[in-house]
Formats: C-alpha cells, sequence, structure tokens
C-alpha cells in the first residue's frame, strides 16, 4: 500500500453511535484483482486476494469486516488470474450477503486501482448505492468498519479514509463525489487510489482520515515476509475478522508427538520415534493447504507453497547461501519452497549421485 494522503483527523469513534450511519445504502467495493508481483511464485497462478488463510482466503477478511459492519451487498473486482475467486466468492459468501463479481478482464486500459473502479461504473450505478466502501483484498484486520461510518456521517466530508501511519486503508466515499472522478480517468490510466485519486481529494478539503484504536491488528501482505507474519499470526489466534476454519495438516499423517510453543511445531513420527533424525522441526515456518512434510525435516522461516512436498531429512534457514541455491530468500529471511523449485533440487542431487557412481557417464542430457 502507498503513503495516506493528509487530510483532516476524525476521533476513533463518536460517543453516540445510535443510529448514526444506515448501511443499508452501502455497497462495499473490494479490491482483489491485485497480481501481487512481491509475493513472487506464490501469486503466479493466483490473485493475491485467493492465497490461502486460515481455511479461506486471504480477501475473506475484507468481507467479513464489512458484513460486520452491516453492510450488506459486495462487488468484488477481480482481474489477474480470476478463475479462483470467481467460483469461491458466491460459493463461499452467497447465502450470506448479496454479493457479485465484476470480471475486470473483459476490459481493456492499465492496472491501476482506479482504473479498475472505472470500468464497474455501470455495475456500481446498477445498485444504486449512497455510499462505497472500498476495501483493500490484501489486509488483514480487525477494524470496526461501523465506527469509521459513524465517524463519516458526523465529520460531512465526502470521504473518510481509515489510516494509522503510513497504512492507508479502506475508503467510505460519497458515490456522488466520486463518480465524477471516475468518469474523468482516461483510457488506459495506471493510477492507485491511495497514491493518486485520494491526494487530489484531500486538496479539495474533501477527505478525512479515520483513526482506529491503537492497539486494533492490522497488516497489509504485500510480500513473502508479511505473508509469513501475518499466517502465524492468525494461527496464534490474533484478533481479526475471519471465518472459522483449519489450516490444513503441518505433517504427514504418521505423526504421533506434536508439540507447539513460540513459533516452534516439534513433532515425531507414530513408528521410529527413537531413530535420529526423524523428528520434524518447523519454526516460525508456515505451511500452505495442499503441501506434505515428510519426517525429519528441519525448516526455519520458510514458507512452503501448495503442492509441495518436502523431503525428508531437508533442512533450510540456517544456510541461506545454500538455499538460495535452490529457493527463493527474501531480504527479510523467509524462504519459499515450491514444487518446481523442490523438483530441480531433487534432479540435481539425482544427477550429482549418478555422476559419484558413474565418473565416465555423459552428462549432456541426450
Amino acid at each position: 500500500m502507498t503513503r495516506a494522503p493528509p487530510s483532516q483527523s476524525l476521533p476513533e469513534s463518536p460517543l453516540d453511535r445510535t443510529n448514526i450511519f444506515d448501511p443499508s445504502r452501502t455497497l462495499a467495493v473490494l479490491l482483489a484483482g491485485g497480481p501481487g508481483s512481491r509475493l513472487h511464485e506464490l501469486s503466479a497462478l493466483e490473485a493475491k486476494g485467493a492465497l490461502p488463510l486460515a481455511g479461506g482466503r486471504l480477501a475473506d477478511v475484507a468481507i467479513a469486516a464489512a458484513k460486520s459492519a452491516g453492510v450488506g451487498r459486495v462487488l468484488a473486482l477481480v482481474r489477474h488470474r480470476p478463475e479462483t475467486l470467481l467460483r469461491y466468492f458466491p460459493m463461499r459468501w452467497g447465502e450470506e450477503i448479496d454479493i457479485s463479481v465484476h470480471d475486470g478482464r473483459r476490459f481493456g486500459g492499465g492496472r491501476g486501482t482506479v482504473e479498475a473502479l472505472a470500468s464497474a461504473v455501470d455495475a456500481i450505478d446498477a445498485a444504486d448505492p449512497h455510499q462505497i466502501l472500498i476495501l483493500p483484498a490484501d489486509q488483514v484486520q480487525a477494524l470496526d468498519l461501523r465506527a469509521m461510518m459513524d465517524a463519516h456521517a458526523q465529520g460531512g466530508a465526502p470521504a473518510t479514509l481509515a489510516s494509522r501511519h503510513d497504512l492507508p486503508g479502506p475508503v467510505l466515499i460519497d458515490w456522488s463525489a466520486l463518480r465524477p472522478h471516475l468518469a474523468a480517468v482516461p483510457e488506459a490510466a495506471s493510477e492507485d487510489l491511495w497514491a493518486d485519486l485520494l491526494p487530489r481529494i484531500a486538496a479539495d478539503g474533501d477527505l478525512a482520515t479515520w483513526v482506529p484504536p491503537s492497539r486494533t491488528y492490522w497488516r497489509d501482505v504485500d510480500t513473502l515476509d508479511d505473508l509469513r507474519e501475518v499466517f502465524l499470526d492468525v494461527q496464534r489466534g490474533v484478533s481479526c475478522l475471519l471465518p472459522p476454519g483449519e489450516a490444513g495438516p503441518l505433517a504427514d499423517d504418521g505423526r504421533d508427538l506434536a508439540f507447539e510453543a513460540g513459533g516452534i511445531s516439534l513433532s515425531a513420527p507414530r513408528f521410529g520415534a527413537r531413530t535420529p533424525g526423524r523428528w520434524t522441526l518447523l519454526e516460525d515456518t508456515v505451511v500452505l493447504p495442499g503441501a506434505r512434510i515428510a519426517a525429519g525435516a528441519r525448516l526455519t522461516r520458510a514458507v512452503v507453497a501448495p503442492g509441495a512436498i518436502i523431503p525428508a531429512g531437508l533442512v533450510v534457514g540456517e544456510d541461506p547461501e545454500d538455499d538460495a541455491r535452490w529457493f527463493r530468500v527474501t531480504p527479510g529471511g523467509t524462504t519459499l519452497l515450491t514444487p518446481p523449485m523442490l523438483a530441480a533440487r531433487a534432479a540435481e542431487r539425482m544427477r550429482a549421485r549418478l555422476q559419484s557412481r558413474t565418473p565416465g557417464l555423459a552428462t549432456s542430457g541426450r
């Protein structure tokens, strides 16, 4: 996300919240189409909002927050790799709220969030809202959006931005104030809502800022380090708005004993626990659904991608230079392991073993 534009600050919440804001004429617009380039291989096949989190998807956090605030209508804007979310949103939320999905692939133009909103003007008009609640799909938070709505009604500005320090988030804006800005967006624009449009609105004196209580959990998921840390926070029970669910198995079904404390998960297989090297150690590591870990692996500060099968005895996170030969290691110290990376490592190790056994073996690949 980008730095929040300067604006008039509003209090954390009004003193009297009784019947201040009626959310029935509010439409939540979920920006869920970003490619998430700093998540690298994880987002190559999925939109960022479709990444798994706590038995659901990352975008579930924003939808749950809108529903908790009393907003009953959601328009999800998807573009990059939208296939998963096109299926998932109606299946997961269709019986709880009125949710529709706008497939931005049908529209040309740039990749900016402003252009994405502009492409959906007709769909928003059809909903006939008074206000638009714009929600990023890549934040995990416990924001009281109803308090933000009440502050918006009391403040009187056409737009209100939830912001804390350099972290901008949801925007509540009168549709009559936003629509003219979208009509003026040139074709193929790549403008960002937070970096470009909101500063212009603030310059006109039409933007207020709502600051949530300081202890409110609120984080962006922009990088692999962010994803790993947020995933661990959720596993440890941090307070945020998420549908209930399970994150999936952390090891093969053959384990019997398991201990978890302080970010460390230690497990032993059901058979052979007394054999050296058969215990599995995961430290500050995230295993995404669909991944499997064989007994004896030792992973530190890693993210194991869906579909990855970690071989027995693999050690990651203790030798960054060696890890970087096969896996993606971030400047923050997170190591991403994907099926192609593991396959390349296994193939090279197999070639090395064959060469050691048959020194004259040709290695040209013919």
